[in-house]
């Protein structure tokens, strides 16, 4: 009988081995969850940039088509069989000139346009135009036209995320391009 009062008392609790498989089960899930957690987060990151970037590009790319579309002529060497450079220079209609290109803006390359006002960037000193000069293939402008037919201009450049290291997750470029089409001829 003493037996069996000994059992009917006998405290409940964990045994070293069930907690230590607690313990265990515990870190596993605490492990999985912050890897989804930091691979979320990396993810989210690097959609933002590349928003930014696609709507720096985007706006850009607007930006010079609708100057190059309002000129009243490009004052830079336009020949029917295409020039490309890497700056353009439109004359305005109010008959100042406009150049278009690459600035460099402190350690970035900016996308600008130039004129006897000053300088406005199009784009943000979020993203760089590559590199820490405008040397190389940053921008560059094909332009085509003849005698009696509007200049036709394609405007290709590349940006990349500044301030990111590259070989970073979050690092990332993009490319844009697109033509335009002079709208007046004022040529006499």
């Amino acid at each position: 009988m003493k037996k069996i009062e000994h059992i009917a008392h006998r405290q409940a609790g964990f045994t070293l081995l069930e907690m230590v498989v607690s313990i265990a089960i515990v870190a596993l899930v605490a492990t999985v969850l912050s890897q989804v957690f930091i691979s979320t987060l990396r993810t989210n990151t690097k959609t933002e940039i590349l928003k930014d970037m696609k709507q720096n590009g985007e706006l850009a790319l607007e930006n010079m088509v609708r100057m190059i579309q309002n000129a009243q002529d490009i004052t830079s060497t336009c020949e029917s069989t295409g020039t490309s450079s890497q700056t353009i220079t439109l004359l305005n209609p109010d008959g100042k000139e406009t150049s278009l290109g690459c600035i460099v803006d402190g350690t970035i390359t900016r996308l600008a346009s130039t004129s006897a006002e000053g300088t406005e960037y199009l784009t943000s000193s979020n993203v760089t135009a590559g590199g820490t000069t405008c040397a190389g293939s940053s921008i560059e402008f094909l332009c085509k036209g003849g005698a009696g037919v509007a200049p036709s201009v394609t405007i290709s450049f590349q940006l990349a995320q500044s301030g990111t290291a590259v070989g970073v997750f979050e690092q990332s470029s993009e490319s844009f391009q697109t033509s335009a089409n002079m709208r007046n001829i004022f040529k006499e």
